[in-house]
């Protein structure tokens, strides 16, 4: 087995996955070659009818991206046999079970597993916290809403008393988790570890009110 053997394998995957999908999407070679010049890297119909085909031995990183996302996949997918084999031979000759295979590619640490100080899994398994705490903040934010457009609609004055004290501790518990992830972002930094940039509807956790009222990013930036 050499080196090459390998490399049309994995190319051999990255073909029956786009091949499986693309149809699964109702796309032509035509229509999936426009998805991905619309999103501004230009795969010709003939190089996907190609690599469908088996004409090609290789795939581009870049290819890869594109026709993740023009098939509406994560990239991992066109790499790893997730949900159809096993195992994935991850390079040439050695073979992990597939979920090995993708907690490797991703990094994954399990709970109370954490990754050594300093290392790049480190950096992932913090950026997922930081993930995990927007989650978290955003269901406490709905909520907080969705009890406060309830109590608004309430006739009972008792009942309307009673909701508003829950209310009150509903809005205190958004503010901790605020404080929360902002004092995360800040430790990133402080860190080195630059912190995802925010949603929209977030953006405001950056910012933050020095003792002249003025409003500046969060870390210190103006």
């Amino acid at each position: 087995m050499t080196q090459n053997d390998w490399q049309v394998r994995l190319t051999g995957h990255v073909a029956d996955t786009v091949r499986r999908y693309r149809k699964e999407r109702g796309l032509s070679a035509q229509g999936l070659a426009d998805a991905c010049a619309a999103l501004g890297y230009e795969i010709p119909r003939t190089a996907i009818a190609n690599l469908e085909n088996g004409r090609r031995s290789s795939v581009e990183i870049a290819e890869v991206f594109v026709l993740a996302k023009a098939l509406g996949i994560p990239p991992i997918v066109l790499l790893l046999p997730i949900g159809t084999a096993g195992s994935a031979e991850v390079v040439p000759g050695q073979s992990l079970p597939i979920w090995d295979a993708v907690a490797w590619f991703t990094a994954e640490t399990l709970i109370g597993d954490e990754p050594e100080p300093g290392t790049v899994d480190e950096i992932i398994f913090e950026l997922r916290s930081h993930a995990a705490g927007l989650n978290s903040l955003r269901k406490a934010i709905a909520f907080a809403d969705e009890t406060r457009r309830g109590t608004s609609l309430m006739r009972d004055p008792a009942q309307r008393a009673r909701n508003a004290d829950m209310q009150a501790k509903l809005d205190d518990y958004v503010r901790q988790y605020i404080i929360d992830v902002q004092d995360f972002r800040a430790r990133l930094r402080q860190r080195g570890i630059e912190p995802p940039v925010l949603p929209e509807d977030l953006d405001y956790l950056d910012l933050t009110v020095d003792e002249d009222g003025e409003i500046h990013p969060a870390d210190g930036t103006r």
